[in-house]
């Protein structure tokens, strides 16, 4: 059995919320020497990440500092860490876990496990806490056998931010539109009819009650009577008695595409502010697999429940994935879809929340989605419109059809990061607790709007 001096690691555990926090502590623990382990920084000192996490701690680990924070003790996997840490402190009869208090948290907060230990408060000044540790990993006689710490730490920040030569694909948000109807008709509205009801199914622009233009005729089953009373060569045409035929048809793509999606399973929010979105149970599991740009088929979740914490209450609130088109016929070289991600708010009865929570909570769910999450979520989208394949037919008529490709427009550079020196893609969690009161941003009522789809 190994003597506890022959152990040198310091092992940092906690849940990703608060990585921050761990990438600064391991930054100045190595600066002072101690060898280091944490996922959220890679090959610092010289050293990889153990793939065996209960060989690590029990076998080459000093001690255990555990980041303890509203959020990490929900979480299963630093959970299984205290636990383990705990049991080795027992059978060992020396302090093997030590604590940290990140936010504040209660006695009454934590397991029964943990809430008799003594902590060392991260809650008021980081200086301090650091200070603290420092001073107990002496008093423990704590090994510190990293050369260099302080060189070790310059090389680390040096590696991850310079740009090594290498070739690198650059993802844009743009779907090709490789055709587009020739013509757009004019139609005569002949019936009563609610006209906001049918164009989920009729894709339409309404230019007044009795006036509106489509692709193609309605179906008969919409029960639409019309007659038609122009046909327009949209790209010949600018202006037609006064339309803007551009615009109509720009519109007219944007209608097809929302109504391609509900034929498909997505819903609409009622008011269309925030227009289509993935409903809860449309995928098993509530996850859509792809894949990603390392062509590795992933899952990702489209719909879920995040808990908001404010003003010392918890809520609960449904998310869903929200994508947004918009057609560019003139900006390229060639007409695109820009694919917009969005994420849609509900309580758990499926009521969208009033506009200035959602953008706050909006905001506090995406604010650690980074290229990646936000690259994934467009790239799965992406693939179910196309099921996959190279293009999708939106919609066929007389004219022509609206054909899309489902391949992304990319771009090739010449420099890229060295991303085995970045910290590793942070996974989906549900049961991930949100503190809504952190960094609250008061936003004026004009930002909340501006905040709206088009």
């Amino acid at each position: 059995m190994l003597a506890d001096r022959e152990r040198e690691h310091i092992f940092i555990s906690y849940a990703w919320e608060d990585a921050h926090l761990a990438e600064w502590l391991s930054l100045k623990l190595t600066a002072q020497g101690y060898k280091v382990w944490c996922d959220q920084i890679k090959l610092l000192g010289g050293e990889s990440y153990p793939s065996d996490i209960d060989n690590a701690i029990k076998n080459n680990t000093f001690r255990v500092l555990a980041l303890l924070s509203k959020h990490s003790v929900l979480k299963t996997n630093p959970k299984k860490e205290r636990t383990l840490a705990l049991n080795i402190a027992r059978e060992r009869k020396v302090d093997f876990l030590i604590p940290l208090n990140v936010d504040g948290l209660s006695p009454t907060e934590l397991d029964w496990m943990t809430s008799d230990l003594t902590f060392i408060s991260f809650s008021t000044s980081w200086a301090q806490g650091l200070k603290r540790v420092l001073k107990k990993l002496s008093s423990i006689d704590a090994p510190r056998t990293l050369p260099g710490g302080k060189e070790a730490v310059c090389e680390w920040f040096s590696i991850r931010d310079t740009p090594i030569q290498k070739e690198e694909r650059l993802w844009t948000n743009l779907l090709p539109i490789t055709e587009i109807p020739r013509g757009v008709d004019r139609f005569e509205i002949l019936n009563e009819i609610d006209l906001d009801a049918v164009s989920d199914k009729w894709p339409l622009y309404i230019q007044s009650p009795q006036v509106v233009w489509s692709f193609s005729e309605p179906h008969p089953d919409l029960g639409v009577n019309v007659k038609r009373t122009a046909s327009v060569a949209w790209e010949d045409v600018l202006n037609y008695e006064g339309m803007n035929m551009r615009n109509v048809t720009t519109s007219l793509i944007k209608r097809s595409l929302v109504a391609y999606c509900l034929s498909r399973g997505m819903k609409q929010e009622p008011t269309k502010k925030y227009r289509l979105y993935f409903p809860e149970g449309m995928f098993p599991n509530n996850r859509l697999s792809f894949f990603n740009y390392k062509q590795k088929k992933v899952p990702i979740s489209v719909a879920g429940e995040r808990t908001f914490y404010s003003s010392g209450l918890k809520e609960k609130n449904r998310y869903h994935i929200s994508p947004s088109f918009r057609p560019l016929l003139r900006d390229f070289n060639l007409p695109v879809i820009r694919v917009s991600i969005r994420v849609y708010l509900t309580d758990l009865n499926g009521n969208p929340l009033d506009t200035r929570k959602m953008l706050s909570r909006r905001k506090r769910l995406c604010k650690d989605w980074w290229n990646y999450e936000w690259l994934s979520r467009f790239m799965a989208v992406t693939e179910w419109l196309s099921n996959g394949q190279d293009t999708f037919n939106v919609l066929s008529t007389d004219n022509g059809n609206l054909l899309v490709s489902g391949c992304p427009i990319t771009n090739k550079v010449f420099l890229g990061i060295d991303e085995t020196a970045v910290e590793p893609i942070i996974a989906d969690d549900d049961y991930r607790v949100i503190d809504e009161d952190s960094d609250l941003i008061d936003f004026p009522d004009d930002s909340v709007e501006n905040m709206q789809d088009d």
